[in-house]
């Protein structure tokens, strides 16, 4: 397909991209999660509040049918027995039970533990039921997530900027310096340094270098600090055309803010800030197979359980993502230009040409979203696809959300 903007830009969870003109750039994860990166691959850690327990999740695994989670209960089973190590197996979707050097415990043992730690496996059950349910969860819900359009653009402007260089102290390069060079000494011009004058000759030398680096990173970081400053000013004097509705600054203006989305699925959003009044944007959808097909539950026996959607539960589900996904990037945009009033969203996603074999773009909804009606929303509340009804919408949608192809808004 020819993109129909001249703008586009790929939303990801967890990526945060600084799209800056001026070459300015920052990263960082996903919320709520403590990443750690080890010789054996990338881990998350979470903890069941108030139980003891801790999980320690691969989340770099091959396959997801393979990931397992490991969890530490420090308490005894019983007199005279052994530390017990609770695993998590996805491919059982259920506790092991195994002694400290992995052997697995006999079904008496199982037993004793499963009755002494109800509570604290029960807990287990539920975080991974809302586990589960939370990959839905993400999917549906962003239209809870609007950006406020009440956003202080000033500080936004001057908010401190990722990467910010420290001023190198020489002391510290001193001492770094002089560690290096004794750590490159034989043996035998070690001993040598407790006399004067080998002493004397390795402190001159250390300094001279120290100096140098030291001279060296503090030129960098005044050079860096110079353009981090002209950044700042450069925002400050960018803003000033954005809140009088430069177009062109409007559209460098949301680029360098591209890093607040949090999309809960890698995609493409291509748009242009058409004048200083109204922008439009498609955006390219998830298909209905990103859907999650599992729902959890814990029972009041304490066990998890794990059912398959319906085909009309995953399309319900579906229709709340591609609609709240409008309503989300429609608030991104009025939460950063002030002077827009509406915006023209259009989502498509893919389907098989059976003429050709190969895969096209096939529109779904288009609708212009104006902020007033927008912001006057209880979110909510909303049925993102109800919504639309207030926005003018180009959409052919049955009942249960079969999404049949329709003609967007000519740009």
């Amino acid at each position: 397909m020819s993109l129909r903007f001249r703008k586009r830009v790929k939303v990801a969870p967890g990526v945060r991209l600084n799209f800056s003109k001026r070459g300015i750039s920052a990263s960082a994860g996903p919320r709520g999660a403590s990443v750690t990166a080890g010789k054996r691959g990338l881990y998350g850690n979470a903890g069941i509040p108030g139980t003891g327990l801790s999980y320690r999740s691969k989340l770099n695994s091959a396959s997801t049918g393979t990931k397992r989670s490991s969890v530490q209960q420090n308490s005894q089973t019983g007199k005279g027995s052994r530390p017990v190590q609770v695993e998590w197996n996805d491919n059982s979707r259920d506790v092991e039970f195994k002694q400290a050097d992995g052997t697995p415990l006999n079904d008496e043992e199982i037993r004793n533990v499963r009755k002494a730690y109800k509570k604290q496996l029960t807990a287990i059950y539920q975080e991974k039921a809302t586990e589960i349910n939370e990959r839905t969860n993400r999917l549906t819900r962003l239209h809870h997530e609007l950006f406020d359009d009440q956003t202080d653009l000033d500080a936004k402007a001057n908010e401190p900027l990722e990467n910010m260089p420290e001023e190198p102290v020489y002391a510290t390069i001193f001492k770094e310096t002089a560690d290096d060079e004794k750590r490159q000494l034989p043996l035998w011009k070690k001993a040598l340094l407790f006399l004067p004058g080998p002493k004397k000759e390795l402190k001159n030398l250390v300094e001279q270098k120290a100096e140098k680096k030291w001279q060296e990173n503090l030129q960098t970081y005044y050079e860096e600090t110079d353009l981090l400053n002209e950044e700042h000013s450069h925002r400050e004097e960018l803003l000033q055309q954005v809140l009088n509705g430069n177009a062109e600054a409007m559209e460098e203006w949301t680029a360098i803010f591209f890093d607040e989305f949090d999309f809960p699925l890698e995609t493409n959003v291509d748009y242009d800030i058409l004048s200083a009044e109204h922008a439009a944007a498609d955006i390219d959808l998830p298909n209905l197979d990103d859907i999650p097909n599992e729902e959890a539950e814990v029972l009041k026996s304490g066990k998890l359980k794990i059912s398959e959607k319906t085909q009309r539960s995953r399309r319900e589900d579906y229709a709340f993502l591609v609609g709240g996904s409008a309503l989300y990037i429609a608030s991104f945009f009025f939460a950063h230009l002030p002077t827009l009033k509406t915006i023209t969203i259009s989502g498509y996603n893919q389907r098989l040409d059976q003429s050709t074999g190969h895969q096209i773009d096939h529109y779904i909804y288009s609708l212009i979203i104006d902020r007033e009606t927008l912001y006057s929303f209880h979110a909510s509340q909303v049925h993102p696809i109800e919504a639309f009804t207030h926005f003018n919408p180009r959409l052919n949608a049955t009942k249960t959300y079969i999404f049949k192809e329709i003609e967007p808004y000519e740009i």
